[in-house]
């Protein structure tokens, strides 16, 4: 089995998750693969170095944006290596797991087991983790066999036309509106959907994940994606299962962002200058990755490099409120951040 791991500038996670694949995955028959899309060259060759067994492949823009995060700026080139992603996934095995660089595994997984059950029960996805929230996960009935739970989701409607002129694409004469007044158009029911989708850390049946990105036109549109889960749901439902572990065998970072692009912050950090610095630290070997493992990074202890690397305070400060902050818009949902 694969593990794909889409890397983008963050090799201090990148790190942690790659330590944590080799700590906790059980079996040897999986192979990595970071699709990398701008790290600078040096970090690559340390991770490289740590990891020989690994394959790092560049995207087709990996030259203009690596010598702009190498200076902790903004590439002027943020174009999303959709096509890149896309075809590694064409490339790799039957069933795949896909990660971005800031997530881990907290304790032991057996790949071979988890692909034997998921062949066995035609399930073409396999979520690892929810952030502890029960409606990412809505479900009819469940089946547990295995390691795995089998179950049929729970979604408020099946259909793909109906999907998208409730949720997704029609929006005329303001009906999304009426929708939501007449309590039709809910969150919940919206997050129903993400009981068949997520953007990473899931086991991938390859044909369904290729099925998400039909008609994607080199744009990420997660309502296209979440309407072709469901229009493969529709025509399929009959032949596949969905499934997921017992309980979360992943976590994921909060302490930084690969891109400047939460702009509805009320405080914002350059993270390229961010990631900058701390990618300097970890190739100094002045960052431990696995610090406070399995939970995310220690604030704490960023905090000290931070202040050691002569930061000016404000920069700090204003980079902790953004941790809270992006903290609180999962929370706001349901999700337990640790």
């Amino acid at each position: 089995m694969d593990i794909l791991i889409k890397s983008f500038n963050r090799p201090y996670y990148l790190d942690r998750c790659l330590q944590s694949i080799y700590l906790n995955c059980v079996g040897s028959n999986f192979t990595v693969k970071v699709l990398d899309d701008g790290t600078p060259e040096k970090y690559l060759n340390k991770i490289q170095q740590q990891y020989p067994n690994i394959i790092v492949y560049k995207s087709q823009y990996y030259n203009d944006k690596s010598k702009f995060c190498e200076q902790g700026i903004k590439p002027e080139n943020m174009k999303i290596p959709i096509d890149f992603w896309v075809s590694s996934a064409a490339n790799s095995s039957d069933y795949f797991i896909l990660l971005e660089d800031d997530i881990w595994f907290t304790e032991k997984f057996d790949f071979n087991k988890c692909r034997e059950n998921m062949i066995q029960n035609k399930s073409v996805f396999t979520k690892l983790f929810w952030l502890g929230n029960p409606k990412l996960i809505q479900s009819k009935s469940t089946n547990s066999i295995g390691n795995l739970s089998f179950f049929e989701p729970n979604l408020y409607v099946s259909n793909p036309n109906l999907f998208s002129f409730i949720f997704y694409k029609f929006n005329r004469f303001k009906i999304r509106k009426i929708l939501i007044f007449l309590k039709i158009h809910t969150k919940e029911r919206f997050f129903s959907y993400y009981s068949i989708y997520s953007v990473a850390g899931v086991i991938f049946r390859k044909d369904y994940f290729l099925s998400l990105w039909n008609n994607h036109k080199n744009t990420v549109d997660e309502g296209l994606q979440l309407f072709n889960a469901v229009n493969y749901f529709n025509r399929n439902k009959n032949e596949i299962t969905f499934s997921h572990t017992h309980s979360e065998v992943l976590k994921t970072g909060f302490l930084s962002s690969a891109t400047n692009q939460f702009k509805d912050f009320d405080v914002q950090v350059d993270m390229f200058a961010f990631n900058k610095t701390i990618n300097e630290i970890w190739y100094k070997n002045e960052l431990d990755v696995m610090n406070n493992f399995p939970s995310d990074l220690s604030v704490n202890e960023i905090e000290k490099i931070l202040n050691s690397e002569n930061i000016d305070s404000t920069f700090i400060n204003d980079w902790k409120q953004w941790v809270l902050t992006f903290k609180n818009q999962y929370v706001n949902f349901g999700c337990k951040i640790d």
